[in-house]
């Protein structure tokens, strides 16, 4: 194979967030990224299934990105300087970057946050 083959392989999906919406399963393995307040409702985990991804970038500090868990299960945890428990939705604000990555193991949301303060990313 190629290296153009190679590089090109792991080519992500980046979408622009303009407006709130309801992710579409077709949508897994989409990094989402948003610059003002929106929300993004996630398709339940029976419709999802196993292996089923996404993340969540707010790009403008002061402004929240809110990922609406479609009342499912989710377990998770926030890594900043204060370290959070997730089970709920969760909203991405404070600094520019901060960022939520959403698994499905069939059953549960599985989320991995990233944040620099404290407050960067909160339950709802």
């Amino acid at each position: 194979m190629s290296k153009l083959g190679r590089y090109s392989a792991d080519r992500k999906k980046v979408e622009t967030v303009t407006a709130s919406k309801g992710v579409a399963v077709a949508e897994c393995g989409t990094i989402f990224v948003a610059s003002d307040n929106y929300t993004l409702t996630l398709p339940t985990c029976a419709e999802a299934g196993k292996g089923w991804w996404i993340k969540g970038v707010q790009t403008v500090a002061g402004k929240t990105l809110t990922i609406d868990v479609n009342s499912q299960t989710t377990i998770g945890i926030e890594a900043s300087n204060a370290a959070l428990a997730i089970n709920t939705d969760i909203a991405i604000t404070g600094t520019a970057g901060a960022q939520v990555e959403v698994v499905c193991d069939g059953t549960r949301f599985i989320v991995l946050a990233h944040g620099v303060a404290a407050g960067d990313i909160i339950g709802q």
